[in-house]
């Protein structure tokens, strides 16, 4: 599964957490001296699944109703359409689009952080407030929102008054001890890491956000990635806190994407997919990430104990042949069999 992320140009690490026991492995180029599982990566989209726990945390909280809408949480968010809600935001069926511009706008003005770098909370109120008055879509489908979920993240740090990271941290990170998950790195952690790379291996800057961080702000370790699978694998199981609880209810299935909306093989939980693709064997939680330079994936089954990641600096997930060779490998297939095997 590693093999569709690696090249000498690029550097790979992957755990495998079995019965709490976790094993490391790494190809390709050196980042530091630092052991290959404390090596930052940017973690792309993955960051929506701790931005479906820190929503789920606020809900256990009883400071948001996931089904009540969205433009009644504060005045300023008066202009987002009047059936949105939390659990639409964070279940991709909102109706709203991946991005914020058309495809060949963002083409045309690519930034050299990234196409979120620039796009302020401002900017996220007035695109709002220029589609006043546009129809509810027809019918309730499920379209991938980077702009939905990053909607979500600044309507949970306006009602609560600070910024999305900082709550973040205060709520979700920090109290899972998740010290190298965050949005900045400081000198030390910098160090260590892993310089974004095109499929080529030409080092390009690391993505920014701003309004959208939800969506994909993250960098972090195969170490810390390894201790929250294991925390999401015991709050899965046997919940007890409130924010266990919180974990326990992203994973629950909210829309199905099989045959006629089954839940089977595939279903759309809060930020997490919940993949069942041999109904013989348990279902395992799923999320990539990807941006120009580096591109992720986490696989978690709790009935298991088990969890395998895979990071790269290598931007397969942006880069259309990448992206179709790593499909073409089969990996949930691979990830079926391995969770099989353990």
């Amino acid at each position: 599964m590693m093999r569709p992320y690696e090249s000498p140009h690029h550097a790979v690490v992957a755990f495998q957490l079995l019965n709490e026991k976790v094993t490391y492995l790494h190809s390709g180029s050196e980042v530091s001296d630092a052991p290959c599982e404390d090596w930052f990566f940017e973690i792309g989209s993955i960051t929506k699944v701790f931005t479906a726990i820190l929503l789920c945390l606020l809900v256990e909280e009883g400071r948001i109703d996931p089904q009540a809408l969205v433009r009644d949480m504060s005045d300023t968010l008066k202009d987002v359409p009047e059936w949105i809600t939390p659990e639409r935001l964070i279940s991709h069926t909102s109706g709203l689009p991946n991005y914020f511009m058309p495809l060949w706008k963002a083409l045309l003005r690519q930034q050299p952080d990234g196409p979120y770098a620039a796009f302020s909370r401002e900017d996220l109120l007035a695109w709002f407030r220029n589609r006043r008055g546009r129809p509810r879509p027809s019918t309730d489908r499920h379209v991938y929102s980077n702009l939905g979920v990053g909607l979500l993240g600044e309507a949970m740090a306006i009602l609560e008054g600070k910024p999305f990271v900082e709550l973040l941290v205060e709520k979700v990170t920090g109290p899972m001890a998740l010290k190298d998950t965050t949005d900045h790195l400081d000198s030390g952690q910098h160090n260590r890491f892993a310089n974004p790379k095109t499929t080529r291996g030409k080092s390009i800057p690391p993505w920014t956000f701003q309004a959208l961080a939800a969506a994909g702000c993250l960098r972090s370790t195969a170490q810390d990635l390894a201790r929250f699978a294991s925390v999401v694998i015991r709050a899965a199981n046997t919940p007890k806190t409130a924010l266990d609880r919180a974990i326990h209810r992203s994973t629950l299935p909210l829309y199905g994407l099989g045959p006629k909306g089954a839940m089977a093989p595939t279903a759309q939980c809060s930020g997490w997919l919940l993949v069942t693709p041999d109904n013989r064997e348990p279902g395992f939680l799923f999320h990539n990430g990807g941006t120009a330079g580096s591109s992720c994936a986490l696989y978690v089954n709790p009935e298991r104990n088990a969890a395998f990641a895979i990071l790269s600096n290598n931007g397969v997930a942006g880069n259309i042949w990448g992206s179709t060779k790593l499909n073409w490998s089969k990996p949930m297939k691979h990830a079926s069999e391995l969770f099989a095997m353990g």
